[in-house]
């Protein structure tokens, strides 16, 4: 269980939630992870006995105050990755889906162009919040 004096109590007190042993777990997974995760992977590395429902509404309750963000993964299921809590808005790195094992990563070092949706030329109807790019091939691991 996390301690007392974790660095996530100051981001958890700025998106006015509390500390509790479940969020504090789930931000030191992801954060140590280094990629993103899905609930079954969250799970199996959790406190045995933790319940399933509460792991759900704490990645949905972090993915609305910009903590973690979420990825669509190849089997569709969401995959959920340590987020930039600071800026408070919607990622800006791509995401590359491996067709043969089914990984999902973040290219942090890569970014969305800021000219992408305005190069679209999509309707006025449409307000587009944000742009996500997810790339799909084969994971230097499967070449």
């Amino acid at each position: 269980m996390p301690r007392n004096g974790s660095p996530f109590d100051a981001m958890l007190k700025k998106s006015g939630l509390r500390r509790t042993p479940v969020r504090l777990a789930i931000l030191d997974l992801l954060a140590e992870s280094g990629q993103p995760l899905g609930v079954p992977e969250i799970l199996s590395r959790l406190a045995a006995g933790t319940d399933i429902v509460t792991i759900y509404r704490t990645l949905n309750t972090f993915s609305e105050s910009k903590i973690v963000h979420r990825i669509r993964a190849e089997d569709r299921s969401w995959r959920y990755a340590f987020g930039e809590s600071e800026k408070q808005t919607a990622h800006t790195h791509p995401h590359f889906v491996c067709d043969e094992c089914g990984k999902v990563e973040c290219l942090a070092d890569a970014a969305v162009p800021s000219n992408l949706v305005p190069s679209l030329r999509i309707n006025r109807k449409y307000t587009v919040r944000f742009p996500e790019v997810i790339l799909h091939g084969v994971c230097p691991k499967c070449r």
